[in-house]
């Protein structure tokens, strides 16, 4: 890991369990990198993981985008740049950049995250808690020149009659849980492509995700995926417990 006054590099290595179809790095994987560049960047700026564990406060993920021309491959080991980008009220910005083994720039993303409670997930304000130093805005640069959008969530209702089935339904089994016993969001990502997978659609083709986390997902949990398409961007929405809104991503394809 490298770090600087203006960012944190972390570099990683694409193992081939990481890899699908093309030797490519499944990009559920590569958001997961993300936030583990995340985590170190934190760190770097005094708000890490094991720093705020001791006062019961964690990072909370609301928003991410993801752009990318290219996934890194087998083999390869490339270079995610990361930085805190800005504060607006509860919400605080980060910004990425990935880069191959041969230094090109592939890929871009932005995130907004509240910290928060560990046990009630509320947020916690920084300059309201003296254990906590002062937030750190590394570098005011926006990859796409501004925030993490907000998606509209529909209601289930809204995209499906009764008689409507889900395009696929996965569980909150064994090996889909994190340290916290809920689904980790990255997750939600690859439960998007195998949906988009499953109708027949080119995956290959995605360059552009983005995706908001509305609900945790809880060990033995059901989430049903719906799909609705837009020539070229679709959305991905996952519910629970009927109409509990956990996920919703769009997704855009290249265009021939």
């Amino acid at each position: 890991m490298a770090e600087n006054t203006k960012f944190t590099e972390l570099e990683v290595y694409c193992k081939a369990t990481e890899c699908g179809i093309g030797d490519r790095l499944y990009c559920s994987t590569l958001i997961g990198d993300l936030q583990e560049a995340a985590e170190r960047g934190a760190a770097a700026i005094g708000y890490g993981v094991d720093f705020l564990n001791k006062y019961s406060i964690c990072w909370i993920i609301l928003k991410m985008r993801l752009h990318f021309t290219e996934l890194p491959s087998w083999h390869e080991t490339f270079r995610i740049r990361t930085w805190a980008s800005n504060l607006e009220k509860l919400y605080y910005g980060r910004e990425f950049e990935i880069y191959s083994a041969d230094d090109r720039l592939i890929g871009w993303a932005t995130s907004s995250w509240i910290l928060a409670d560990w046990d009630t997930h509320r947020p916690v304000i920084a300059n309201k808690r003296p254990e906590l130093p002062p937030p750190v805005i590394q570098d005011c640069r926006q990859v796409f020149g501004e925030s993490c959008p907000k998606l509209a969530f529909p209601s289930r209702n809204d995209i499906a009659s009764a008689t409507d089935k889900p395009v696929i339904i996965k569980y909150a089994d064994y090996n889909e849980l994190d340290r916290n016993r809920h689904v980790n969001n990255s997750r939600y990502t690859a439960w998007a492509y195998d949906a988009l997978f499953k109708q027949g659609i080119d995956v290959s083709l995605i360059e552009d995700i983005i995706i908001n986390y509305n609900s945790e997902v809880l060990a033995g949990e059901k989430v049903e995926l719906f799909i609705s398409q837009n020539i070229d961007k679709i959305s991905v929405y996952g519910y629970k417990n009927t109409d509990t809104k956990v996920f919703a991503a769009e997704l855009t394809l290249k265009q021939a």
